[in-house]
């Protein structure tokens, strides 16, 4: 499928990720968003997957703890299965 930019959608997904990749430099990424900012769909998916980043980074940080009650439950379960084992 074709967006308004002449892009397919698979073309604009490799972008993204490539935009958003920590190895991209400087002058790469200014090219490819100035690219992408010219089409409102593909720039609604930039923004989009930078939110879904965003949240798996707050999600995947060592701040990011299980409730206690979950950690005291496992904690028993391997005390059990040492005790078994």
């Amino acid at each position: 499928m074709k967006e308004t930019c002449g892009y397919s959608c698979d073309e604009i997904q490799a972008q993204l990720c490539t935009l958003l990749d920590p190895g991209t430099s400087p002058e790469q990424a200014r090219a490819l968003l100035d690219s992408i900012a010219e089409c409102p769909t593909c720039y609604g998916r930039l923004e989009s997957e930078r939110e879904i980043r965003a949240i798996l980074q707050r999600c995947c940080t060592a701040e990011a703890a299980a409730p206690a009650s979950l950690r005291q439950r496992i904690s028993m379960q391997i005390r059990v299965t040492r005790f078994q084992g």
